[in-house]
């Protein structure tokens, strides 16, 4: 069928439903309306307010939608089908299907579909099956032997024990192990339940060649229910019919608010990293009431929050539709109650964190589409609330009078979504009043009760509930009728049904405003100075409201002193703006006690952005030259950073010597150099790069870079549910893999500053400096680090970044000070170690290392300096340059 005979076939389907609800509701509202005369002014003042800010949002979803699927999209779709055309693809897709005790009529039917999509497609594709028997096994490994496009399929199965999160991480490790780093790699994740009709996967895979800044994307759906309950089915149909709208709004901002496990599409290289990984496997939160309480489902939550807070963009395929088959057995009532209590419970466990992002990083839209996820449960209720109140206390005919409204208001709702391609019933617009307001009800339990998680399918079941003491289970209960209380007081206030018998109690002093001795405490504190909030030794978070007295300050330099004492830090903080100094009262006097667990980055993370790649070379550089001539858009000013990379390849890999590691990403040629000055010529560099790019191939970019960060005279120790760190001393393993959390992380740094500063048993990097330039360490202390195993745990590290130094202080008790992946034109000076330099490989080049003190005990496995060998399997060997103490550097033995 095609798009436009579903969509004439839908709007047929409305035109019962608004006959019927719209002509009876509008013939009795106009033979009831003298009963809306004697309504206070101040209650239709109140309607109004809240129908404007209901119905008004609705009116602007609607016109976005639109202008998403009549204007925006298409020229989506025209570039992703350019792509297609033109033949750009990957050379293989990776599909991670969890299929938890499936009927075989399921499985066999979602997987020869999914063989049917492979079929088509020009590359291949390796499925890891999550399952959780050996007959889900058999199941799906009958249906891909029997298809014809079987040798272009590798089949892997996992098997879920440890829950359906636990089992991804497994298989997007899985994924991990085979990736190769190609850019536009995309992974599909989907539910063993979901049939794909043909071209599917042709028709998703290229907008991620198409658009590099596309971390993710989902698709429409709807269900295939082979019982006899109707009402089961048209509220499924309801469900997917209002999605479709909604998302297509949210779309044209880039951004969706969901990213479903039904069927959804990432990119390969967000998905196989470890925190992403983490944060699948152990998505935890943090709440006052409810204490830390870790996602039990919901992981689709946690993959769309994290593309959310890297910044990846969106997107919504309204044009792509998936199938759900539901073969659950159960009565529309109770799944109408017990679905979206686990639905809304995933959503608003993620809300407030996805809110604390700001509207900066979300978008203004989809920070108010978040913001109305609050607001929604309450409003939802206010009408059907308010003409009871009416009924019960003035007359009757206000019940009738609001529900005959309601279902006005429906029919256009049912118009628009039918519209869109999704049929309605006469069913539909009564599922809608019961899903408004019941679902409203559903929502603020949820809400209230955030730890309380269930899930079951067919003979599986996992829940959890509130822990502790009797006082802290019934606390949910508690604030969720105190809320309860709360508004309904409001209702019978504003509806004049209950008067307070003195109101001037209420009304504050009309100088409360002004600063007293009494308040001044709590006065806004200048720059310069301790945050409001930030308390040495009393136990509370301290992170939370530096980071929000930093994100509120104007543009421009800004500093922070942090008092002596203790700080706990139970969130990162994350400063993305130039300009900032922190500094303590002393490296012994300031100490920074760090209770963040994975998936968090970082106790203090320095994080800027990458740019957009928008030039290429005009003519090669040489490593000596420093005039850059550019083809395509590229503007800088000096003091700008240019990002050079180019992608490797044979010919380059065999230059440098690599025997094993054969890869074309990441990039090893690759450089952040800065900007002297521009003119007619081009862009004329302060140095060279030292690294020749080609003009075919090389990309140019303006790096964002946060620059001219400050971080003194503090420390900053992780704590581990009160293990030793002596325990872990000489443990070249990651043995707590739950606290791997950078001390502090400098991401697209320029001319950051870290002086006497120390990390104290650090849980995975004491200090990481990826993608930064000029960056000055000095006089530091780095001891211990909790985690040290392989892939790359317990470095002082340096990737990827450029020109910085590293001077004095003492390094011990961690893995190795790290020099690594195109890092270049590096100076370590002068610093106590008892570990290693370690030169580990991906071509870092015309680095410097002297004046170490050295003292390497016996349990260190690795001498004073470690150059990588060229048949390493983790890396390429290093390039050019590298000396210690003036001479080559050498190779140590391992």
């Amino acid at each position: 069928m095609t798009a436009r005979s579903a969509r004439l076939q839908a709007l047929r389907s409305a035109v019962l439903p608004i006959l019927l609800y719209g002509t009876s509701s509008y013939a009795f509202l106009y033979w009831a309306r003298a009963g809306l005369h004697p309504l206070h002014v101040k209650v239709l003042l109140a309607f109004g307010v809240l129908a404007f800010w209901r119905y008004g949002w609705q009116v602007v979803h609607y016109l976005r939608a639109a202008w998403y699927a009549l204007i925006h999209y298409p020229r989506l779709r025209a570039a992703a089908e350019r792509v297609a055309d033109s033949g750009r693809t990957s050379e293989r897709i990776f599909i991670v299907v969890p299929s938890y005790l499936e009927e075989a009529w399921v499985s066999t039917e979602a997987t020869q579909a999914l063989m049917a999509n492979i079929a088509a497609l020009p590359c291949k594709a390796t499925i890891v099956a999550a399952v959780g028997s050996d007959e889900d096994e058999a199941v799906i490994a009958a249906a891909v032997n029997a298809h014809p496009a079987r040798d272009k399929v590798e089949l892997v199965f996992q098997r879920q024990s440890q829950g359906k999160r636990i089992a991804m991480g497994h298989a997007l490790r899985a994924v991990a192990r085979r990736h190769d780093d190609e850019p536009d790699s995309v992974t599909i994740l989907m539910d063993g339940d979901t049939w794909l009709a043909p071209d599917t996967l042709a028709r998703v895979l290229p907008f991620f060649a198409a658009f590099r800044d596309l971390g993710a994307l989902t698709t429409d759906e709807t269900a295939f229910i082979p019982g006899r309950d109707a009402w089961y089915r048209d509220w499924f149909a309801l469900k997917f019919g209002q999605r479709h709208v909604l998302f297509q709004s949210h779309s044209l901002s880039h951004k969706v608010l969901t990213l479903t496990g039904r069927f959804s599409a990432f990119r390969t290289g967000i998905v196989v990293q470890e925190d992403f990984l983490q944060r699948i496997e152990h998505d935890t939160i943090d709440h006052w009431l409810h204490g830390r309480f870790r996602f039990l489902m919901g992981d689709d939550k946690s993959s769309w929050f994290h593309v959310l807070q890297s910044g990846w963009k969106m997107l919504y395929l309204p044009d792509v539709r998936v199938v759900s088959l539901e073969s659950r057995e159960t009565s529309f009532l109770r799944a109408s109650v017990e679905l979206p209590y686990r639905w809304f419970g995933n959503t608003m466990r993620n809300n407030p964190r996805a809110l604390a992002l700001g509207p900066w990083r979300t978008g203004w839209f989809i920070w108010l589409v978040l913001l109305d996820q609050r607001i929604s449960m309450w409003t939802s209720l206010v009408g059907i609330t308010g003409a009871t109140v009416m009924a019960l206390t003035k007359s009757p005919i206000f019940l009738p009078l609001y529900i005959a409204w309601a279902a006005l208001v429906r029919t256009v709702q049912v118009a628009v979504i039918a519209a869109n391609g999704h049929g309605v019933t006469w069913r539909t617009i009564p599922l809608m009043l019961y899903t408004h307001w019941i679902g409203a009800i559903v929502k603020i339990r949820a809400w209230h009760h955030l730890s309380d998680q269930s899930w079951s399918k067919g003979r599986g079941r996992q829940a959890v509930a509130a822990k502790g003491g009797l006082l802290r289970r019934l606390a949910p209960t508690a604030t969720m009728l105190t809320a309860y209380v709360a508004f309904g007081l409001v209702i019978l206030l504003t509806h004049s049904a209950l008067r307070l018998p003195a109101a001037g109690w209420l009304a504050p002093s009309s100088t409360a405003w002004l600063v007293t001795p009494a308040n001044a405490a709590t006065a806004p504190q200048p720059a310069g100075t301790v945050p409001p909030g930030v308390r040495a030794d009393d136990g509370q978070d301290d992170a939370a409201p530096l980071q929000a007295w930093l994100d509120r300050q104007p543009p421009g330099p800004v500093a922070i002193r942090l008092p002596a004492g203790v700080l706990d830090f139970k969130q990162p903080l994350v400063i993305r703006r130039d300009g900032v100094s922190i500094v303590g009262a002393g490296r012994e006097r300031t100490r920074i006690v760090s209770h963040l667990q994975a998936p968090a980055p970082a106790v203090i993370q320095v994080l800027g952005e990458e740019g957009k790649r928008t030039a290429r070379l005009a003519q090669a550089l040489g490593p000596d030259e420093k005039l850059v001539r550019v083809t395509g858009r590229l503007q800088v000013q000096p003091g700008d950073l240019l990002w050079l990379r180019e992608p490797n390849d044979d010919a380059f890999l065999h230059s440098i010597g690599s025997q094993r590691w054969n890869r074309k990403y990441p990039y090893l040629r690759q450089a952040l150099l800065r900007v002297e000055s521009v003119d007619a010529a081009g862009v004329h560099l302060s140095e060279p790069s030292g690294v020749s790019f080609d003009a075919s191939t090389t990309e140019v970019a303006r790096a964002l870079p946060v620059r001219g960060v400050q971080l003194a005279d503090f420390s900053i120790q992780q704590l581990a549910d009160g293990r030793a760190i002596a325990s872990v001393s000489h443990v070249y393993e990651n043995v707590l893999p739950d606290f791997a959390v950078d001390a502090i992380s400098l991401l697209w740094t320029q001319d950051a500053d870290i002086e006497r500063v120390g990390v104290i048993d650090a849980g995975r990097h004491p200090l990481l400096i990826e993608q930064s330039y000029g960056f000055r360490v000095r006089d530091i202390l780095l001891d211990g680090a909790w985690n040290k195993g392989d892939q790359g745990s317990g470095y002082l590290r340096i990737a990827r970044s450029y020109r910085g130094l590293v001077e004095g202080g003492t390094v011990r008790n961690i893995r190795h000070i790290a020099l690594q992946w195109s890092s270049a034109f590096n100076r370590i000076r002068n610093v106590s170690s008892n570990v290693d330099v370690n030169f580990h490989g991906g071509y870092a080049h015309h680095n410097e290392v002297e004046g170490m003190r050295f003292s390497i005990p016996p349990e260190h496995h690795w001498g004073p300096v470690y150059l990588t060998p060229p048949d390493a399997h983790w890396a390429p060997p290093d390039g050019p340059g590298n000396t210690v103490d003036g001479q080559p550097a050498g190779h140590a033995p391992s």
